[in-house]
């Protein structure tokens, strides 16, 4: 039992070393993992919702993780209308429900009371290349970089409530807050069904840097796109709905729905209303789960 328990421990931190080095490797390609990167989010969004919907899938005193790909379509930048076909990587590893990484988001829970835990939070944010997509050239490169903050959750059996705050290192993202509510609204046999509900407010400076346009790049912009000032707020709010097939005690098949909707500076940006793209936003996809 000690040398199953030691071979699974090392496997788990393999698989820890492998997932952050892949996570790292691909921000340094924003133009290629930018849009696994919003995929991953919208899954995210309701990922915790797969512990309301299979409850005690990773209960453990020691380290569990559940391990994957995904295959869905996405928009080429936030505001896009125009769609690809992307798989990435579906990455969620838990020791002692303490720390978490889930997708390119590391929490640790340091405080945690009955069904409430809070604490600090690491998030790989990843950029945004001008080879993207036509609308972007001659805007310039988003750089990735990483996000510290804040995250507060409340859970039982049948709801999520969760928020966290996020205030970016570098790359001009500034802050951002968002607001999720989860709820697990149909199960049957090894099937379950939830939604997920997500909010996110942008700072001003987070909000120009994602949807803003300056006189600088209106001048190079390949569509001539028009100097646009992005103010904060609001920028989205999407609707994420998720399946869960149990296949076996161990593997799961998810399928993923998201209709997203910008608003504010987001939703008026030339980027969002100059023809080139829509303030209605929608991912969708399947992937598959292998549970250690």
């Amino acid at each position: 039992m000690l040398h199953k328990r030691n071979v699974f421990k090392g496997t788990a931190g393999a698989l820890t070393v492998a997932a952050l080095a892949a996570l790292t490797s691909s921000g340094a390609h924003a133009d290629r993992f930018n849009m696994a990167d919003r995929f991953n989010n919208a899954l995210e969004a309701v990922q915790e919702g797969i512990d309301l919907l299979l409850p005690g899938d990773l209960d453990s005193k020691d380290v569990k993780a559940r391990i994957g790909v995904g295959l869905g379509w996405t928009p080429d930048y936030d505001g896009s209308n125009n769609y690809r076909f992307r798989a990435l990587p579906l990455v969620d590893i838990r020791y002692k429900e303490v720390w978490r990484l889930n997708g390119g988001q590391f929490t640790y829970s340091a405080l945690k009371k009955g069904a409430f835990e809070a604490g600090p939070l690491l998030n790989l944010h990843t950029g945004r290349s001008e080879e993207d997509n036509r609308a972007l050239e001659g805007l310039g490169d988003i750089s990735t970089t990483v996000d510290v903050g804040v995250f507060a959750r409340y859970g039982t059996k049948n709801m999520l409530i969760s928020g966290d705050v996020r205030q970016a290192l570098g790359a001009k993202q500034g802050m951002q807050i968002r607001l999720t509510a989860g709820h697990g609204i149909f199960k049957s046999g090894d099937f379950a069904m939830g939604a997920g509900i997500r909010a996110k407010w942008l700072s001003e400076k987070a909000m120009q840097t994602n949807y803003g346009v300056t006189p600088a790049q209106a001048a190079t912009s390949a569509r001539g796109l028009e100097a646009f000032d992005a103010n904060a707020g609001l920028s989205e709010l999407s609707l994420n709905v998720i399946g869960a097939y149990k296949v076996t005690e161990s593997v799961r098949v998810l399928a993923l729905v998201s209709v997203g909707r910008l608003f504010g500076s987001a939703k008026n940006s030339p980027l969002a209303a100059g023809g080139y793209g829509s303030a209605t936003q929608l991912i969708s996809g399947t992937g598959i789960q292998f549970q250690f």
